[in-house]
C-alpha cells in the first residue's frame, strides 16, 4: 500500500499552495480507496490524570448477621445463599417444643374456662332474677356472683398466659436486619439454635468497592476522586467509573482503606477482586476519540481539515488510552496534532 506522507509533519504544513495541491491529490488516490468525512472534532488540550493501579474488592456497605432470639429448633428456613431479601423479611422460624406444648395446654384451658364462665354467667342471671321476687336468699346470690367473678378471672388469666407464650413463640421468627444479599447461611431446617446463634449473614446493598491503597499513594486518595474499574472481571465489556466516598483515617499494614461507589456495580458476587485505577499525577495533553485515528500498514494517521478545506493525512504518535465518562474511547496523542486542529472522522468507502 502506497502512502503520500513520508515527509515529517513540519514539511507537510509548509504554506506552499502547490505543495498542498499535490498532497490533496496524493491523499485521494492511495490504494484506490476514498475516505469520507463523517464528523469533525476540534483538538483541545485537556487535563489528563496519570493512574495508579490498585486492587479493589466488591463488598456490601456493611455485613450484618440475622440471629436467633430464642432457643429451639429451626422449623422453617426460607432463604438460601445468593437470595436478595428486604428489610424485616422473615428468614426462618425457630420453635421451642416446650413453648408449643404450653401454648396447646393453655388453648385447652381457655376453652374450659370459657365454658365455666358461661355456666357461671347463666347461673348468676337466673339467681339475679329470682332474688328480685324473693325466691332465693342473699347468700345464694352472693355465691353465684362470686362464682362468676372467679370464672372470669380464671379465663382472663389463661388468656394472658396464652398471649405471653404466643409472644415468646413469635420471637422465634428470624427477621432480616436490612435489605441485601444473603452471603452465608450456616444452618439448615432441624438445626438446634441457642439465643444469639447466626441464622444468615446479609451484605447490605448497594455494593461498593473496598480499596486497600498502598501507603505511597495516600496523597492521591481524596473524597470525590474519580476511579476506573476494569469491567471485564465483572462480566461487563466496558470500563466503569466511580468516586471515592469514604476514607478510613487509620493506616493498616501499610495501606489506606477507602470505599468507592460505582453506579450499576453488579451485585452478584461479594468479595470478588477487581483491577482499579486510582488518579495520581496530572498533566496537560491532547486526547481524541479513537475513531478519529486511521491505522494503515502499522502507522497511525489523523485526517486534518486545513483552512483551505483540503483534508490531509497527518501521521500521529498514539499514546495511552485515556477513557473518561465524556470520551469512553479517548486516546492520548503524543505528537502530530496541535490545539485548534479540526479532525474529520474517516470512513472507508463500502
Amino acid at each position: 500500500m502506497l502512502r503520500s506522507f513520508p515527509a515529517p509533519i513540519t514539511v507537510q504544513r509548509m504554506a506552499h499552495g502547490a505543495f498542498w495541491m499535490l498532497v490533496t491529490a496524493l491523499a485521494s488516490i492511495h490504494c484506490g480507496s476514498a475516505l469520507a468525512a463523517q464528523q469533525k472534532f476540534i483538538v483541545q488540550e485537556r487535563q489528563v490524570t496519570e493512574l495508579a493501579p490498585v486492587f479493589g474488592t466488591v463488598e456490601g456497605v456493611r455485613v450484618l448477621p440475622a440471629r436467633a432470639r430464642i432457643a429451639g429448633t429451626v422449623q422453617k428456613l426460607d432463604v438460601r445463599e445468593g437470595d436478595f431479601v428486604g428489610s424485616g423479611e422473615e428468614l426462618a422460624i425457630v420453635a421451642d417444643s416446650t413453648l408449643l406444648s404450653r401454648q396447646a395446654a393453655l388453648a385447652a384451658a381457655i376453652k374450659g374456662a370459657e365454658a365455666q364462665r358461661l355456666e357461671a354467667q347463666q347461673n348468676f342471671t337466673r339467681v339475679q332474677r329470682l332474688i328480685g321476687v324473693g325466691a332465693v336468699s342473699q347468700s345464694a346470690f352472693d355465691q353465684a356472683r362470686s362464682a362468676l367473678h372467679v370464672a372470669e378471672s380464671t379465663l382472663a388469666s389463661d388468656i394472658a398466659q396464652h398471649e405471653t407464650i404466643a409472644r415468646e413463640i413469635a420471637q422465634g421468627a428470624v427477621l432480616a436486619p436490612h435489605a441485601g444479599l444473603v452471603i452465608h447461611t450456616p444452618i439448615s431446617a432441624g438445626s438446634v439454635m441457642m439465643p444469639g446463634d447466626i441464622v444468615a449473614e446479609i451484605a447490605e446493598a448497594p455494593f461498593r468497592i473496598r480499596l486497600a491503597v498502598p501507603e505511597r499513594y495516600t496523597r492521591f486518595v481524596k473524597k470525590g476522586a474519580l476511579i476506573r474499574v476494569d469491567g471485564s472481571e465483572l462480566g461487563i465489556d466496558h470500563t466503569m467509573f466511580g468516586r471515592i466516598d469514604e476514607i478510613k483515617p487509620a493506616i493498616s499494614d501499610g495501606r489506606v482503606i477507602s470505599y468507592a461507589s460505582v453506579p450499576d456495580l453488579p451485585d452478584r458476587f461479594v468479595g470478588i477482586k477487581v483491577a482499579v485505577l486510582l488518579p495520581a499525577q496530572k498533566h496537560r495533553a491532547i486526547v481524541i476519540p479513537a475513531s478519529y485515528i486511521l491505522t494503515l500498514s502499522g502507522s497511525d494517521y489523523a485526517l486534518v481539515r486545513e483552512k483551505t478545506g483540503a483534508v490531509i493525512d497527518v501521521p500521529v504518535q498514539r499514546g495511552a488510552a485515556r477513557p473518561s465518562p465524556q470520551m469512553p474511547n479517548g486516546i492520548e496523542i503524543l505528537s502530530g496534532l496541535r490545539r485548534g486542529d479540526v479532525l474529520v472522522e474517516p470512513k472507508a468507502e463500502e
